[in-house]
């Protein structure tokens, strides 16, 4: 599977979501990438991407974006998710995808609590890794590792 292909489907499957909360998205691609493939589910990498971009834009104030970005890496994809939100205290990056942790209780967040979750498990059974941190000055970034398929 073709993972431009996919995180396009992803942006236009959240495009309404995401003009209903006054957020931009945008999409930032390396050239090495275009025409990389990955092994895998696409469904469960879909909703993996999905549930990532579906964080990122819950915590976005309108009138900001999220950025999202594929880049190619030592044989493997990364793909960023970046929020212009205010981040999460750093005590709290740990438990980020721990399933029903919720990190926005004070911040009146709607969920379970299982969407990171979700996504690690998914990521992690196409062996890859997931990982969040903040960023300067503000927002959440999220990186998706799969490891690429090189024909040859």
């Amino acid at each position: 599977m073709q993972p431009v292909v996919v995180i396009n489907d992803v942006l236009r499957d959240a495009a309404d979501y995401a003009e209903h909360r006054g957020v931009d998205c945008q999409l930032m691609v390396d050239e090495g990438c275009r025409n990389t493939s990955l092994l895998g589910d696409r469904g469960l990498i879909q909703r993996a991407l999905d549930n990532v971009l579906q964080n990122a834009l819950d915590h976005t104030p309108p009138g900001k974006k999220v950025h999202v970005a594929l880049r190619c890496d030592q044989r493997q994809l990364l793909v960023d998710i970046r929020d212009e939100g205010p981040g999460v205290p750093e005590d709290v990056l740990p438990h980020l995808f721990e399933p029903f942790y919720r990190a926005d209780k004070s911040r009146g967040g709607k969920g379970w609590g299982l969407g990171l979750a979700i996504a690690k498990d998914i990521v992690a059974i196409h062996d890859g890794r997931i990982e969040a941190f903040n960023t300067e000055p503000h927002g959440l970034v999220v990186v998706l590792r799969f490891p690429l398929f090189t024909a040859g």
